[in-house]
């Protein structure tokens, strides 16, 4: 999906592209947000195989991929039975999103999937230590 930050908050006829693309933006602060306020968002974008990633098995080759890297206030707010992510995963699976913009890959439906042959998102944890 591409979920490219544009800022365009109203689409005025000629920005239907980069308006979409940021209503794709919104949907993934939402998601994060239902249980956190992500801090310091970082973006990137980049055309790589897909092999080196953890998506399902349906996608392959080379594509655009979005990654994000993000903090929140509260270590463990998406933990449950020791899942540290099980609740952001939840928070995303099965979220509708718009396609048909700039991604390269196809997707069978227009929704995040967070498990399975069609995994489309996923996550990874990255802790960081804060010397005070």
């Amino acid at each position: 999906m591409d979920i490219t930050e544009t800022s365009v908050t109203r689409d005025r006829g000629t920005q239907e592209l980069e308006r979409n693309q940021q209503r794709n933006w919104e949907t993934v602060l939402q998601c994060i947000g239902l249980r956190a306020q992500p801090m310091h968002m970082v973006t990137k974008v980049e055309t790589a195989d897909l092999d080196y990633f953890e998506f399902g098995e349906m996608y392959t080759g080379q594509h655009r991929v979005w990654s994000f890297a993000f903090t929140v206030e509260h270590s463990n707010v998406f933990l449950h039975n020791k899942d540290p992510l099980f609740y952001l995963e939840e928070s995303f699976d099965r979220v509708p999103v718009i396609t048909g913009l700039n991604e390269t890959a196809r997707f069978i439906l227009p929704i995040f999937y967070t498990a399975g042959a069609i995994k489309n998102i996923y996550f990874k944890l990255e802790r960081i230590s804060v010397n005070n």
